[in-house]
């Protein structure tokens, strides 16, 4: 065997003294000083030698080395930059690098965009908003693009023929391709978005089945896609949770960890990380890639009925008649505790319709100018102030008793829906609600029968006319969506309107009703998604809505409405006209 001609008489170890003067680790032997060009014999080896060539014996510089041996600057040159580069420099290599795959995304051809077109797509922009959605805080207004009148003719599809008993959730997954929707028959049906074809029905089984594969056994309340478009999670009243595939429609795991009623599912954003709530007041993790339990967390004194995520690592759930909000810090191993049971006394309605400060008067002037061509929504909003007006006349109050529904606007702002039917906005930074729209669903119709009109006019010259008046009951908000970190959200009720919102801009807390999509019955479940392109940064990108409509509410029948118990699907395309500057 060869030599290493590293491994040569004369190369050793040097270090430096406090002189600066470098000095041998190790003193050389007689034999070195005596026959200083004879190499040494390897123990246990081979005898052979490379040659009597002095220039085989004596060691050079690098320079040498390189030269004698010959070096492959196409194989090395890469690991050694790789090897080198200072923390700096690798950030200034990930960031040019990121910056070339943007401008390729941004190559657009000249008969389908013009100049204009192409100068709102900046690339500066798009870093821009990149860089504050890493952050956790909304960005991008576009709710003013979805201002104008809806036709729902041309606008919404119905996917029919497919539940036996109501809807109760609705799922989209990332992609747009195929939509989810659960009933309380047990059944999980997959739709294609495009087309409205049933694609497969996992119908479930009969009650107190044993057979998990089959699927759930009661009424299905909760469903969630992850954000890979992998894999779908159903809960239900039967206490299970249920993994499946989307590729390959079939099951893949049941759950059965939670000891009541699975009220709410949430995929982490960029990660298998699945949260669930339950009516057993407890929160609990899986990982979906190990089908594994991860953790539980305690701290409601009521049931759960909604929980939503996003990308950080946490999740907040709001607990019922516990009327409390809660933001789980999972890294941290602590939760935030928000109150809620706002009251709609005189005052407070007083101080809604009242316009006399300048950012009230701003704000109500601007969502007048984005409504005005929207006959429809500015009806519904004059009829909004008159029954506030009205209310407060006769100096009528609504207590929050339960907080149901909980939509994420971004990591640190979050809007809950309850049985007062207000909606209220709240920041991470305060612990009561920052801004509170009262009865934005409207009021429970009283009784029109003929005996009780005749009564109650026979009774209204008497003294004591007031006693036999009927309570008046506000519409609780059953469902709430939103399109993470942009300015646009969703609610639904019973009204027959699902109503979109926009956040106000600049620094005062708020948002306005911008647009009404009408919707016949109970509404338990809203799905939104953003058709983005595929290698396109478009400012302006189209919005799916999936609905779930029912004749009766997700969690009981305590009430009716003349519905059909469908999912509908209304395509929203952003008006070409309005911009979305953050």
């Amino acid at each position: 065997m060869a030599r290493d001609r590293f491994l040569a008489q004369g190369v050793t170890g040097t270090k430096r003294q406090r002189g600066g003067k470098p000095v041998s680790s190790r003193k050389p032997t007689k034999d070195q000083t005596k026959r200083p060009g004879k190499p040494r014999k390897h123990h246990g080896g081979s005898d052979e030698e490379g040659g009597d060539d002095e220039s085989d014996n004596e060691v050079g510089d690098v320079n040498d080395l390189e030269h004698r041996y010959g070096t492959d600057e196409n194989e090395v040159s890469s690991e050694e930059d790789e090897f080198l580069e200072t923390a700096a420099e690798k950030r200034l290599r990930l960031a040019k690098s990121y910056i070339s795959k943007v401008k390729a995304s941004t190559e657009m051809d000249a008969d389908e965009y013009d100049a204009a077109q192409i100068d709102r797509d900046l690339i500066a922009e798009r870093l821009t908003s990149d860089a504050r959605e890493r952050s956790g805080k909304w960005s991008r207004r576009i709710a003013d693009q979805f201002a104008y009148p809806i036709d729902e003719m041309s606008m919404a599809r119905v996917l029919k023929n497919g539940h036996m008993l109501p809807v109760t959730c609705v799922a989209i997954t990332p992609n747009g391709k195929f939509v989810y929707s659960g009933a309380k028959d047990g059944s999980l049906i997959k739709w294609q978005r495009e087309t409205g074809q049933k694609l497969h029905v996992f119908k479930g089984q009969k009650k107190k089945g044993s057979n998990h594969k089959l699927g759930h056994c009661d009424h299905i309340l909760s469903i969630a896609v992850s954000s890979d478009s992998k894999y779908v999670a159903t809960g239900g009243r039967d206490r299970r949770i249920h993994i499946w595939s989307v590729d390959e429609d079939r099951h893949l795991i049941a759950f059965h960890q939670h000891k009541d009623s699975v009220t709410g599912l949430v995929f982490r954003r960029g990660i298998n990380h699945l949260y669930s709530c339950s009516a057993d007041r407890m929160v609990k993790m899986w990982n979906v890639d190990e089908l594994a339990y991860m953790d539980t967390l305690f701290g409601h004194q009521d049931i759960i009925v909604s929980i939503d995520a996003l990308q950080r690592e946490q999740a907040v759930t709001t607990g019922s008649r516990d009327k409390t909000l809660r933001l789980w810090k999972i890294a941290d191993e602590a939760q935030l505790v928000f109150r809620g049971g706002s009251t709609t006394d005189q005052s407070r309605i007083t101080k809604a319709l009242s316009e006399g400060k300048q950012d009230a008067i701003e704000a109500a002037a601007d969502v007048r100018a984005i409504i005005e061509q929207n006959h429809s929504t500015t009806q519904h909003a004059d009829e909004y102030r008159d029954l506030l007006r009205s209310l407060a006349a006769e100096n009528t109050e609504f207590c929050e008793e339960s907080v149901d529904a909980v939509a994420m606007i971004d990591e640190e702002t979050y809007v809950t829906g309850g049985d007062s039917g207000a909606l209220c906005l709240w920041s991470v930074q305060k612990k009561k609600p920052v801004f509170i729209h009262h009865i934005a669903h409207g009021i429970q119709p009283t009784a029109t029968s003929t005996d009780t009109v005749s009564a109650t006019a026979a009774a209204a010259d008497d003294e004591n006319s007031s006693a036999t008046r009927l309570p008046t009951r506000s519409r609780w908000i059953t469902a709430l969506a939103a399109v993470p970190f942009t300015d646009m959200f969703f609610s639904a009720s019973s009204d027959g309107l699902v109503r979109l919102w926009r956040m106000r801009p600049g620094k005062t807390p708020g948002f306005d009703m911008v647009n009404t999509i009408p919707v016949a019955g109970f509404v338990n479940g809203l799905a939104v998604r953003e058709l983005t392109p595929e290698g396109s940064l478009a400012v302006r990108k189209d919005i799916i809505l999936a609905v779930a409509v029912g004749n009766e509410p997700r969690l009981g029948r305590w009430a009716k409405e003349k519905a059909r118990n469908v999912v509908r699907l209304f395509h929203l395309p952003a008006n070409p006209s309005k911009s979305s500057s953050s």
